[in-house]
């Protein structure tokens, strides 16, 4: 007996486990994309949120762990249904849950940084035939917040160097340079140069010579030639300093009304308020050179300042040899044009160190304050007598102090785009901070994770 054998149920079964293959790969491919879709979203959900909660607590915000949850909620991530979302500062989450926030670096103070986490469950839509009807899915975002905070500039270097990149062709300043046969010594600080050039410190003396409490940090390199300052300067001291974190002054709504210079024949006295804010002059525009008494308050120079006589500059106003913080002291603003103390002219002149008579805090021992907006020159040749207390800020400028065979003491603070130290006179610069001009950091954020 023949027996025939069909084979249409064979084709069947192929037929079937074809269809459950296909149907595993939609499922694959509609699920998954679904997860993935969802986790995509739910990430910017929490790095937006945390930058939002991170931006308002920087603002003083007392409420800024709901701006965090408002901004997660725009994104259709709420607290409630299938999703969840917490706002956390990492030293709580810390205490709350026994782990570190993920990605903070080595000895973060965890009560910087700003934690986000979004659970969000996904509803599958084929999954469930093979028993498996969701996932959940887990976000997190950290930024660091840093807020406002008074400080010392650059740490309290009594010579800075902003300068971060190298100087560009034709520009003959290079980031801090120290020339001439004279002798310089910077007490109770150091200096600092922000450049990352090699090399960002150049000697070009003959017998120069520099010295320093605290030395000389160079963030770029430092040649094999430096002769004359001891310590010998410390190359790729450490890491480049961003000039913008700190807040500048702003002393342009306090000069709207105009100053004066009245006097003659060599004896005149000065009131605070602008100058030059047509013509060409440069402050002080009268003659001839002689003795000007500076009384307190902020001048506002808007063609700089030149003396280029015999000047003697005094804001000691009693003539007592003493600075009487509450009546005396002077805060020159220039705007535009140039700086330059000539060797010729003797300077006494102290920055404004009390409020007294509503003198606004924030401008306080401030001596020269030139904006970003001018990169003036600068030149300071000392004289025998003459006295700078102070800070001079002057962030876009090119600096040159120049002994000139003479004496000059400093009590102050000089900050500028690049420095020159030159000349054959002795040149004492000592750094106390109570003398100098605090400032603010500004408020800044930074993804961690």
């Amino acid at each position: 007996m023949h027996h025939q054998f069909s084979e249409k149920g064979q084709a069947l079964i192929l037929i079937t486990l074809a269809a459950v293959g296909l149907f595993g790969f939609a499922a694959l491919a509609i699920d998954g994309g679904m997860i993935f879709s969802d986790r995509r979203h739910s990430q910017n959900a929490s790095d937006t949120a945390a930058f939002a909660a991170a931006l308002a607590r920087v603002r003083a915000n007392p409420n800024w762990k709901q701006v965090g949850l408002d901004r997660a909620t725009s994104n259709d991530y709420t607290n409630g249904g299938t999703t969840e979302v917490e706002v956390y500062l990492c030293s709580e989450w810390e205490t709350l849950s026994g782990t570190a926030c993920e990605g903070l670096p080595a000895g973060a103070d965890p009560s910087e940084y700003v934690l986000v986490r979004i659970k969000s469950v996904v509803k599958l839509f084929f999954a469930p035939v093979i028993g498996w009807g969701e996932v959940t899915n887990h976000t997190n975002a950290v930024v660091r917040t840093s807020p406002p905070r008074v400080t010392e500039w650059y740490d309290g270097k009594a010579l800075v160097s902003t300068m971060e990149g190298c100087r560009s062709a034709g520009d003959p300043h290079d980031p801090f340079t120290v020339g001439g046969n004279g002798t310089t010594i910077v007490n109770n600080s150091g200096i600092f140069v922000n450049s990352i050039c090699d090399p960002a410190f150049t000697d070009n003396g003959n017998s120069n010579l520099v010295t320093t409490d605290e030395g000389v940090c160079v963030v770029g390199g430092v040649p094999n030639n430096v002769t004359g300052v001891s310590p010998y300067p410390d190359g790729n001291c450490g890491a480049q300093v961003d000039p913008d974190q700190y807040q500048l002054p702003n002393p342009e709504p306090y000069c709207s009304q105009p100053g004066s210079i009245t006097g003659s024949n060599g004896n005149y006295e000065a009131w605070p308020g602008y100058f030059n804010k047509t013509g060409n002059q440069t402050f002080p525009d009268v003659s001839p050179s002689g003795t000007l008494k500076l009384n307190r308050g902020i001048y506002c120079l808007y063609n700089g300042i030149s003396l280029n006589g015999n000047w003697t500059i005094t804001t000691d106003l009693n003539e007592n040899d003493v600075h009487d913080s509450d009546s005396e002291g002077v805060f020159f603003y220039i705007p535009d044009g140039d700086v330059t103390f000539n060797g010729g002219s003797t300077l006494e002149v102290y920055a404004v160190s009390s409020s007294a008579g509503s003198f606004p805090a924030g401008l306080l021992n401030y001596l020269i304050y030139i904006p970003p907006s001018n990169e003036a020159d600068v030149t300071i040749t000392g004289n025998n007598g003459s006295i700078f207390t102070g800070t001079v800020l002057a962030p876009t400028s090119h600096v040159t102090l120049n002994g000139s065979g003479n004496s000059f003491s400093l009590d102050t603070q000089i900050i500028g785009y690049d420095i020159t130290v030159t000349g054959g006179g002795y040149i004492d610069i000592t750094y106390n901070q109570a003398n100098n001009a605090m400032t603010t950091t500004n408020p800044t954020l930074s993804a961690t994770k």
